[in-house]
């Protein structure tokens, strides 16, 4: 990012963005066998993706995973 203002910002959303819309694909493999912390990312990326479309029965007591209490346990 070369630009007069917040270069770092900018970058960072930018990669995001184009991460959320390409996904690792679209990365060189030798390049995500690199990446620290992957496995937590991806853990992540998943969970905020169920958050999104089954939200409801992730927080029901009757129908949530015990993972995901582990995870994220209720406060």
């Amino acid at each position: 990012m070369n630009h007069d203002g917040p270069s770092a910002v900018t970058g960072a959303l930018t990669g995001a963005l184009l991460g959320a819309l390409h996904g690792e694909t679209a990365l060189p493999p030798a390049w995500l066998a690199e990446l620290e912390g992957r496995a937590t990312v991806l853990e992540l990326a998943d969970d905020f993706a169920m958050e999104m479309t089954q939200g409801a029965a992730l927080h029901s007591p009757t129908t949530s995973s015990p993972g995901w209490l582990a995870r994220y346990p209720r406060g």
